[in-house]
């Protein structure tokens, strides 16, 4: 691994060698606050809180218009309230290289050389978590994966095979070593109007605990079928855009989830349909049901449930100098636990955006959400309120941008006392 790494650095500093003007992106945030487990498993509503400082630092250069590279470096600090074994420090690095080779030349088609093309990616990560009352849980990672996609008039291919290795700190556990392997396809018919996708994943691990899952699969197919590309509203049937729908199985870990601090093995089931809608030019909304499942291995927050989404975007008005947006969604979850009794419940939700942008200076953005949580139990029930306000500036012609985002959560408790979370989130890019 240390060849490995004193490789990908050599290629860095050949790359800065190469280097030419507005060849580089520096980019990064800063964010501080606090929030809820709630906000971070879409399907879990457990309310554990906590206090977090994240910082981001992205470097980006385009070397040519076949090779670039990203380096970008992560700091999560998270503070639990009630779960002091939990609180911990994550540092991640990584290191993306992109490259696409010169069209293939097979044939005399002038149309078939336009649509073959390869493109390879080299990901390589490095993280350590250290936690601050549960050093038996603290270990280095090392994840390495080649990546190669290829397209041409009427599908895509796309392989990837890498290498997943947990090392722990503490004495008598069990490192882990993992491999894994994706492989996607896309079919096209119809002039490109449907889409056919099927993707599959295998993760086996040489090394692993006692109570976990030593070999892991995923399965997911769908299908895409655009009523008019052209998107001038002159389609068969009114009003009607697109349609999506997507089925997947697999069995996952949480140590792979950023957001997750317990590691667990579970097993989902998930399918949906969306049907997108261009009702005029300026407005648009779409439909999306969803069904869910979780079964986990070791834990009873297993959880079925479907959630219905209602979408719309509206542009106000748009020229020269200025735009406005404006968007509304709403939004009915039902969500049952088998194995926790009085936890099932139904949310509605309701949420209104806006965005106003002075182009080529500045861009500011708002958004409301408000959410009613109706328990089986009506003493948990509760009402969540989410509140955020963005305003991005750019500088230099806009070689240089900062932003800011204030972000503000409020939750009433039928019983107990109510909370109030905040966050705020400042930002850069900076090209040169």
């Amino acid at each position: 691994m240390k060849c490995l790494l004193f490789l990908v650095f050599s290629l860095f500093l050949i790359s800065l060698s190469l280097a030419q003007a507005d060849d580089f992106t520096l980019s990064g945030y800063t964010e501080i606050g606090k929030r809820s487990t709630a906000d971070d498993y879409e399907e879990e509503d457990t309310d554990d809180e906590y206090n977090y400082q994240n910082y981001h630092l992205r470097l980006k250069q385009d070397i040519s218009d076949r090779l670039s590279y990203n380096i970008s470096s992560f700091i999560y600090d998270k503070n639990y309230k009630s779960q002091d074994s939990l609180d911990n420090l994550a540092r991640i690095f990584k290191i993306n290289w992109s490259y696409t080779p010169p069209r293939l030349r097979r044939g005399d088609s002038q149309s078939r050389k336009t649509e073959e093309s390869v493109k390879i990616d080299l990901k390589l990560q490095y993280k350590e978590k250290r936690y601050k009352n549960t050093p038996t849980s603290e270990y280095d990672q090392i994840r390495f994966e080649p990546q190669i996609r290829f397209k041409e008039e009427l599908y895509a291919l796309n392989f990837a095979y890498g290498v997943n290795n947990y090392e722990y700190l503490a004495p008598g556990q069990k490192d882990e070593l993992r491999f894994f392997g994706k492989l996607g396809a896309e079919r096209y018919f119809m002039e490109k109007k449907m889409t056919l996708t099927a993707d599959y994943k295998i993760d086996q691990a040489e090394q692993h605990k006692a109570d976990r899952k030593k070999t892991k699969h995923e399965v997911l197919g769908g299908a895409d079928y655009v009523f008019d590309p052209s998107g001038s509203l002159r389609t068969g049937l009114p009003w009607l855009y697109k349609i999506t729908a997507r089925a997947g199985w697999g069995e996952r870990d949480t140590k792979e989830d950023e957001e997750r601090d317990v590691e667990l093995d579970y097993e989902y089931w998930r399918y949906y349909v969306k049907s997108e809608h261009r009702i005029s030019e300026r407005l648009e909304t779409s439909l999306k049901y969803q069904y869910f499942k979780k079964d986990y291995i070791n834990s009873t927050l297993d959880n079925r449930g479907f959630y219905l989404e209602n979408s719309w975007d509206c542009e106000v008005f748009e020229d020269e100098k200025q735009k406005l947006d404006l968007g509304f969604d709403f939004e009915h979850k039902a969500l049952n636990y088998p194995l926790r009794a009085g936890n099932d419940y139904e949310r509605e939700a309701i949420s209104i955006r806006a965005g106003y942008q002075q182009k080529k200076d500045w861009k500011a953005n708002a958004a409301l959400e408000a959410n009613f949580y109706n328990f089986d139990n009506s003493d948990s029930d509760k009402k969540r309120l989410y509140a955020k306000f963005g305003l991005e500036k750019l500088f230099f012609a806009g070689d240089v941008t900062l932003g800011v985002d204030f972000k503000y959560r409020y939750t009433d408790y039928k019983q107990g006392d109510d909370k109030k979370d905040e966050a705020v989130r400042t930002e850069f890019k900076y090209k040169f």
